[in-house]
């Protein structure tokens, strides 16, 4: 090969390399936003904004000072801050996800919606927009809406330089809501490999790395989604099998389960270990990234999951 020709593929690929860094997202939902970690993060979402009940504008934001707060500290350490929309808890129940529906059904709808999402985006100087509606239904209306109110809200945001994410389940026919038209608007899915306990009527740990595995080969095989616009889901949270939640994982080891293990008594989690063979997992797949739920349930000093991840980015 011509060294022309070698040095101008070479090019090519740094340029894409520095195109698509490997992101590290916290969704931020608890804690302190002057105190929390944000060390190795290169994105936080911040949760939630949740729509009105009339459904085609956003509830009044009941968390300003904490998302400046955030979005202050996030901006001087040059990491992106996204307002994450939505939820299992938006609705009147859990999981009620019928203000989406009521809202994306209709043209007005979305369009009232998008201005309201754009305001809040303009009003704080935000990155980015994390769509976490749980969830469009597969073979339904509301899977046409939900795309149609995800390009809406890609042409809205890419024209003003900000970007678009959307949290997706990490396998199953709930993930056949989100059809594949829909990765072409989005920058990156956000795959939630956890709570894989949900519905079961015995205990299973709801975030093994098998998990991990199931969920890429789910959205990158068989969904044909970009490898770039993955980005793995972790944990940094506890159950206790059948849906029922545990401690965070600072808690945890507060009580003293060991930082290295999965399980503690009869909370199962993702340790330090488990953490940093995923992370390299993501890696090996190509992955545009990982992402935690949440950042502020991570232990402190030599047994912090984030700095499990950055050891899973080095060879």
């Amino acid at each position: 090969m011509r060294p022309l020709l070698i040095l101008l593929l070479l090019t090519a690929a740094a340029v894409a390399t520095a195109q698509t860094p490997f992101k590290v997202i916290g969704y931020f939902s608890g804690g302190d936003p002057a105190t929390v970690p944000l060390a190795g993060l290169t994105h936080v979402n911040f949760s939630f904004a949740i729509p009105a009940r009339s459904g085609d504008t956003l509830a009044a934001f009941p968390h300003a000072q904490r998302l400046h707060t955030i979005t202050q500290r996030a901006h001087q350490q040059g990491i992106k801050v996204f307002i994450s929309v939505g939820g299992w808890g938006i609705g009147d129940a859990p999981g009620d996800d019928t203000r989406f529906h009521r809202m994306a059904a209709t043209a007005a709808g979305r369009n009232r919606f998008v201005q309201s999402v754009l305001q809040l985006v303009g009003r704080f100087g935000l990155d980015g927009v994390d769509m976490d509606w749980e969830y469009p239904d597969e073979n339904s209306p509301s899977a046409k809406d939900y795309e149609a109110l995800m390009q809406q809200l890609a042409d809205s945001l890419h024209r003003q330089g900000k970007q678009l994410s959307a949290a997706v389940i990490s396998y199953g026919p709930k993930a056949y809501g989100v059809e594949n038209q829909v990765f072409q608007y989005v920058d990156w899915l956000n795959l939630m490999a956890y709570d894989d306990d949900a519905g079961k009527r015995f205990h299973v740990h709801h975030s093994p790395y098998a998990l991990a595995e199931r969920t890429l080969d789910f959205w990158l095989k068989d969904r044909k989604l970009p490898a770039e616009k993955a980005v793995l889901g972790l944990p940094f949270y506890a159950k206790r099998g059948m849906g029922r939640y545990g401690p965070g994982f600072a808690e945890l080891v507060r009580q003293g389960a060991d930082p290295a293990a999965d399980t503690f008594g009869e909370n199962d989690f993702n340790g330090t270990r488990t953490i940093t063979a995923k992370t390299r997992l993501a890696r090996q797949h190509n992955c545009g990234g990982v992402m935690i739920w949440e950042i502020g349930l991570d232990a402190p000093g030599e047994n912090s999951l984030l700095q499990a991840i950055q050891k899973g980015l080095n060879p």
